[in-house]
């Protein structure tokens, strides 16, 4: 991924709102399971896959599809 590239994903999930951040950054950075961040947040299962999933959906929209990681 070129510089620009990943200045535009982290620029991104800086804008995303603090509960999807960071259950995004859990998942994808400590590869922690929903089931190991709903524990560790405090919050239910449920809840870690919906910001999971919404996080995912507004870096999908804010940045061009070449610039997302493999499998998001």
């Amino acid at each position: 991924m070129a510089r620009q590239e990943m200045e535009l994903l982290q620029r991104a999930i800086a804008e995303l709102p603090a509960g999807c951040r960071n259950v995004l950054l859990l998942r994808k950075v400590e590869l922690l399971s929903h089931r190991e961040i709903a524990e560790r947040l405090g919050i239910a299962i449920s809840t870690v896959e919906k910001q999971h999933a919404r996080a995912l959906r507004l870096l999908r929209a804010a940045l061009p599809a070449e610039t997302l990681p493999a499998g998001t």
